[in-house]
């Protein structure tokens, strides 16, 4: 299959670059078949191209909590796990809390990395960081999984698997037809269901994740937000508005344009001055 992706990303007002802590990941979902992730530079940034021929299409975000400790670590650990995993472990909560529960086992080495590279670096955790050090990362994550018919071109099926208020629209026709996992703008609050790097109990993740599944069709459009642009778009829908149409035309932004884009939607109230991260996805 093929499809048209862009990627935008972009950190709190008054804040330094480093100091995003969101992630995304687009690729195929097997590493072997052209998988990578995307992790924004210094600045906005924007990415956009092709992808294709590969038999599927693999899509995730994931908002560390700010008040992590390496939050944006955590949340590169889960969108490059969620990248990479069996299709199997998208298809239930069930299933979906291993996948997570798996990106929980591989912190512990990443961890004593981290400390031993501060360590070389003459800078070790003072004491005032250990607590946070040993409580662990937060973040939410939603993941895309797409793939085209064997025999009708130009359509397919998807899914995807959210913890969180991280979220996935579909529009087609110009109308959205799926809002996952968060339906209402008002539904967005400061204690969404998270990630632990630490690990936590399978099954109470599997009770707060969510799991759903769709067909798409040539024309299609899917988005993937962390919750500051998710909570936009479905306030835009809401008042009758079309949110894709506002954005296609940073289907073609620079990074300064995203910046000032993403500026006038800070100021006149519309967006929280929080992370931006959105991965628009056309697949054909």
């Amino acid at each position: 299959m093929r499809a048209h992706v862009t990627v935008h990303a972009l950190h709190k007002g008054g804040a330094e670059p480093h100091e995003y802590e969101d992630a995304a990941w687009i690729g195929s979902s097997s590493v072997a078949e052209g998988g990578r992730s995307m992790l924004p530079p210094p600045g906005p940034a924007c990415r956009r191209g092709e992808v294709g021929r590969v038999a599927t299409v693999r899509a995730a975000v994931s908002d560390g909590a700010s008040s992590s400790l390496l939050a944006r670590r955590w949340a590169e650990v889960l969108v490059r796990r969620a990248g990479a995993a069996p299709t199997g472990l998208l298809r239930s909560e069930g299933d979906f809390a291993q996948l997570v529960a798996h990106a929980a086992d591989r912190w512990p080495e990443l961890m004593r990395r981290y400390e031993r590279m501060r360590e070389a670096r003459g800078r070790p955790l003072a004491w005032y960081e250990r607590p946070g050090f040993e409580r662990g990362a937060h973040a939410t994550l939603v993941v895309a999984h797409f793939a085209a018919h064997r025999w009708a071109p130009a359509c397919g099926t998807w899914s995807a698997a959210a913890l969180g208020d991280s979220c996935l629209f579909h529009v087609r026709g110009d109308r959205l037809r799926v809002a996952f996992p968060v339906e209402r703008a008002a539904d967005f609050d400061n204690t969404p269901a998270l990630a632990a790097s630490g690990g936590q109990d399978e099954r109470a993740v599997a009770a707060r994740a969510r799991c759903v599944h769709g067909r798409w069709l040539h024309g299609d459009l899917f988005y993937l937000a962390t919750d500051a642009m998710a909570a936009w778009f479905l306030r835009q829908v809401e008042r009758g508005g079309k949110p894709w149409a506002a954005l296609r035309a940073l289907d073609s932004a620079s990074p300064k344009d995203l910046a000032r884009w993403v500026e006038r939607q800070r100021e006149s109230g519309e967006l929280p001055n929080d992370d931006v991260t959105l991965i628009r996805i056309e697949p054909r």
